[in-house]
């Protein structure tokens, strides 16, 4: 069992080597399945960490966790995010309880499933003839961060249709190609990451000065002086879009 305080700013009980055993640690807390036979436990906020045992910032936690601890600790932030608020079925308005046989939840009242919510995003590494990468700074980002185009996928809209849309609204450029890579789950608070490479058809950048305050080319020398000076930070190293930029710098991420 994981231990997680949901919210805005989830927590993780912590051990000296990682993830705590939160079943053994709360065993007043609500646990909640995950799925896979994951499970979380669920403490509220300010709640008192066992001896020998801490709660730490799952942002901050994340990237001290062995690999394979990685995913099972965002799922089950995922989750408890998630169940901290989904406790009426969207359906009926009936209380939402574990389905523990079945890994899940269930209307109480109906019995019919109701599945955790995920918003779908899109994050695009946009590259050009060239092989340039473009970042971009968003106003919602700490200063200098630079990171992947990025967005939501609306409803009914394919993932392709959503990484050509964000691209033109973003960044106001029109794409060649784009080409699937990988997911990842981000559990801040409830997304679920599908990374992209694209081709640039436009070069000529165009940011709307609200939501994104800068964007720019980069080749991998510029882009590793921009590092050193400072001038630019790149994302954190446990996100897909820190993964997808130094799969472009190493040169194993090409059109």
């Amino acid at each position: 069992m994981v231990g997680v305080i949901p919210g805005a700013a989830p927590q993780l009980l912590m051990a000296e080597g990682g993830l705590a055993d939160a079943s053994a640690a709360l065993p007043s807390a609500r646990p909640v399945p995950v799925g896979d036979g994951i499970g979380a436990v669920l403490a509220e906020p300010g709640s008192p960490a066992p001896p020998g045992l801490a709660w730490r910032a799952a942002r901050a936690a994340l990237p001290a966790l062995p690999p394979q601890d990685q995913p099972v600790a965002l799922r089950a932030v995922a989750v408890a995010n998630w169940r901290s608020q989904g406790r009426f079925c969207p359906a009926c308005g009936g209380p939402v309880e574990p389905d523990w046989p079945r890994q899940g939840f269930i209307c109480a009242r109906e019995g019919r499933p109701v599945f955790p919510r995920t918003d779908p995003c899109v994050i695009t590494a946009i590259l050009d003839r060239d092989d340039r990468l473009l970042l971009s700074h968003a106003s919602n980002h700490q200063a200098g961060v630079y990171t992947l185009v990025a967005g939501f996928v609306e409803a009914g809209e394919p993932l392709e249709a959503a990484v050509r849309r964000e691209a033109f609204e973003e960044v106001g450029l029109e794409l060649a190609g784009a080409r699937f890579i990988r997911s990842q789950a981000w559990p801040f608070p409830g997304s679920l990451m599908a990374s992209f490479a694209a081709l640039a058809a436009t070069t000529e950048i165009s940011v709307d000065g609200d939501e994104i305050l800068d964007a720019a080319w980069f080749t991998r020398p510029q882009l590793a002086r921009a590092l050193d000076s400072g001038r630019v930070t790149l994302p954190m190293d446990y996100s897909v879009a820190r993964q997808t930029i130094e799969a472009w710098r190493s040169g194993a991420l090409a059109w």
